[in-house]
């Protein structure tokens, strides 16, 4: 990073106490940094980005926002202003939301319990050009951990009825294809659902694809 050089932030956050602590550990890193913007909704961010996306250097993203997530942000800031930095400051994501971040290019995952002088090494790191995702890798390890330990759980009927799920089969056809009913369907599915500690279909197909049950 260029001595000196200010750091021009864009702050993407829908709890007010958050930016509020996102400020005060702003202020406290020592480094020579700028707020531009602040906002709590992906239309805010993307509105932000297509007026001044190219004044920023950094955006600082929370994953969860009152009309989407920050996936669209990242998207849309990949497009309007490639060259910006993006560090996603998280509480809420899981692993495989982390690699799917990774996966697009992040410069940078933390999470929202930084402390200023953490945030700043962060902000000072990314700016010279090096990623800091050590936190994203740690919690996509132990969702991996988690996923085979739920697969390990299940039985072969229950894993046959997680594929059958992913393959767009509907009740009667899982049943057909299990030789039982509908009614036994319904109720291993709802077992394979506790185990599992999923609550839609669409979270146990994608539970599916993570461990290969599909391809």
């Amino acid at each position: 990073m260029e001595k000196n050089k200010t750091i021009r932030i864009l702050m993407v956050e829908d709890q007010p106490l958050c930016r509020l602590g996102i400020k005060m550990s702003l202020a406290d890193t020592q480094l020579p940094c700028e707020l531009l913007g602040e906002a709590e909704s992906v239309e805010q961010a993307v509105g932000f980005l297509k007026e001044r996306g190219h004044e920023l250097d950094v955006i600082l993203l929370d994953y969860v926002l009152l009309d989407g997530t920050g996936a669209e942000v990242i998207e849309a800031a990949r497009k309007l202003c490639p060259k910006v930095k993006i560090i996603v400051l998280s509480g809420e994501a899981g692993g495989a939301i982390v690699k799917q971040l990774m996966d697009s290019g992040i410069n940078g995952f933390m999470s929202k319990n930084i402390n200023p002088e953490e945030l700043g090494n962060v902000l000072a790191s990314v700016m010279e050009g090096h990623d800091c995702l050590g936190e994203g890798n740690m919690l996509i390890e132990q969702g991996v951990k988690d996923d085979m330990e739920n697969l390990n759980a299940l039985t072969r009927r229950e894993m046959d009825l997680v594929s059958y799920c992913a393959t767009g089969l509907n009740t009667k056809q899982i049943a057909e294809e299990m030789c039982i009913t509908p009614h036994s369907v319904e109720n291993m599915k709802s077992v394979v659902f506790s185990k599992l500690g999923v609550k839609s279909t669409n979270e146990l197909i994608l539970f599916a694809f993570r461990v290969g049950l599909v391809g």
